[in-house]
C-alpha cells in the first residue's frame, strides 16, 4: 500500500515537472512570436514609407515626362505650321514661273493639299529656299502643261470644295505619274479598274468580266499603268469551260482598244500573252516566255512593267514564266500602257486585281498546277 502510494507520488511529480518544462516553452514560443510580430510591424512601416515615397517620386516623373510630351507636342504643332500652308485666309497671291510659263495660285489653294511637297515648299519654313527669277517670281523646274492642271484644279477647288480631279490629257499621263509622286500629290494617283464603257459583249461587273458571246472581246483597264515606277496587275481565271482549245489573253496596250479593235487581240501597238499559244504582238522585239500555257480555272496570270528595263514580266501563279522586250519605234509611240484582257469563249470568265504591288516572292507556286498548265498543247493554236 505504502509502495504504491509513493509511486503515484513520483508519477505526480514527474507530471509536474514535465507540465512546467512545457508551459516555459509556450511561453518562449509566445515570446518569439511577439518578437517576429514586432519586426514585421517594423518592416511593414518600413515598407509603406518607402512604398509612399516611390508612389510620389513617380507621381512626379509622371508629371514632368507629361509635361515633356505636351511641350514636345506644341514645338511639332508650331514647326507643322511653319512647315504647311494652313491659313484659309491668307491673300497672298504666288507668283510663278514654271519653265517659262506664268500662274498667280493664291496661296490658301495649297490648304486643299496639306501635306503634299508642294504645300510644304511655299510654307514660311521652306519658301526662302525656292528659287525666282529675274522679276522676282517663284522659279519651278517642272512640266508646265501639267502643273497648269494642278494649279487650275486648286483655283477650282476653291469654289468648289467638291471639284473633282482633271482628266490628264493622254501624252502627258507619263509627265503627271512623275509631278504627282514628286509632289506627293495622291489626288492624282488614281487607283485602277476596269472601264464600263467598254463597246464589247462582255458582262462586266466591278473588275469581273464574263463572256457571253463567241469571238474576242477586248477590254482594257480605266487608266494606264503608273509610268514613275514599277508596276504590276493579275488576273484570277474563275471560269474557263475548255482551257484545252479556249483561250484568254491578258497584256499591254498604248491606247484603250476602240471599234473594231476590240474584237481582235492583233491590235496596232498592243502585246499580249494568248493562252495556249504565247506572246502575241508586233511591236515585240525579243520574248523568252514560255509558250503553250493553258489557263485553268483558278489560276492567276500577273503581268510585271519595268519602268527602267521597259521589260515586261509575265507570272502563272506568281511563278515567272519569261519576259519580253519592246522594239525601240514601240517604245517611242507607247508613252503610256493599259493593261488589256482579252475573253474568246462563252462562260469564260476573269477577275481582275490591281492593287498588288508585285507578285509575292514568299509565295510558292502550286506546282501540280504550272506543270499541268506547261504540258499545252502539242503545237501553236492560232488565234
Amino acid at each position: 500500500m505504502e509502495s504504491s502510494q509513493l509511486r503515484i507520488t513520483e508519477n505526480e511529480a514527474l507530471i509536474e515537472s514535465s507540465f512546467r518544462r512545457l508551459i516555459a516553452a509556450i511561453e518562449a514560443e509566445r515570446e518569439k512570436m511577439r518578437s517576429t510580430w514586432t519586426q514585421i510591424d517594423e518592416e511593414q512601416q518600413v515598407t509603406g514609407d518607402d512604398l509612399s515615397r516611390l508612389k510620389l517620386d513617380t507621381e512626379e516623373w509622371c508629371r514632368a515626362e507629361r509635361m515633356k510630351i505636351e511641350n514636345e507636342w506644341k514645338r511639332l504643332d508650331r514647326l507643322r505650321e511653319r512647315m504647311s500652308v494652313l491659313s484659309p485666309s491668307s491673300r497672298e497671291v504666288l507668283q510663278i514661273n514654271c519653265s517659262g510659263a506664268i500662274f498667280q495660285l493664291p496661296k490658301r489653294a495649297l490648304c486643299s493639299i496639306e501635306g503634299s511637297f508642294l504645300n510644304h515648299m511655299f510654307s514660311d519654313a521652306y519658301i526662302q529656299s525656292v528659287p525666282r527669277d529675274a522679276q522676282g517670281r517663284y522659279f519651278l523646274d517642272f512640266n508646265p502643261e501639267c502643273f497648269g492642271i494642278i494649279v487650275d484644279w486648286l483655283t477650282k477647288l476653291e469654289e468648289n470644295p467638291h471639284a473633282s480631279v482633271p482628266k490628264v490629257p493622254e501624252q502627258q499621263k507619263l509627265n503627271m505619274d512623275m509631278l504627282a509622286e514628286a509632289l506627293s500629290l495622291r489626288q492624282f494617283v488614281f487607283g485602277n479598274c476596269l472601264r464600263t464603257n467598254h463597246g464589247t459583249s462582255l458582262k462586266v461587273r466591278g473588275n469581273m468580266a464574263e463572256a457571253t458571246h463567241m469571238g474576242w472581246q477586248i477590254i482594257s483597264a480605266e487608266h494606264p499603268l503608273k509610268m514613275s515606277g514599277n508596276s504590276f496587275f493579275e488576273i484570277r481565271i474563275l471560269s474557263n469551260p475548255d482551257p484545252n482549245t479556249d483561250r484568254i489573253a491578258v497584256g499591254l496596250c498604248g491606247h484603250v482598244p476602240t471599234g473594231a479593235e476590240v474584237h481582235t487581240i492583233r491590235i496596232k501597238d498592243a502585246f499580249v500573252y494568248n493562252s495556249n499559244v504565247g506572246i502575241v504582238g508586233d511591236v515585240v522585239e525579243a520574248n523568252n516566255c514560255q509558250e503553250r500555257i493553258k489557263f485553268v480555272e483558278g489560276m492567276t496570270i500577273g503581268v510585271r512593267h519595268d519602268i527602267q528595263t521597259r521589260l515586261t514580266h509575265f507570272f502563272v501563279n506568281r511563278a515567272s514564266i519569261g519576259s519580253c522586250s519592246l522594239s525601240p519605234d514601240a517604245l517611242e509611240r507607247m508613252p503610256v500602257m493599259y493593261p488589256v484582257f482579252g475573253l474568246h469563249a462563252v462562260g469564260q470568265k476573269i477577275e481582275a486585281d490591281f492593287s498588288l504591288s508585285g507578285p509575292l516572292a514568299s509565295r510558292k507556286p502550286d506546282a501540280e498546277k504550272v506543270v499541268e498548265a506547261m504540258g499545252g498543247l502539242e503545237g501553236h493554236a492560232s488565234d
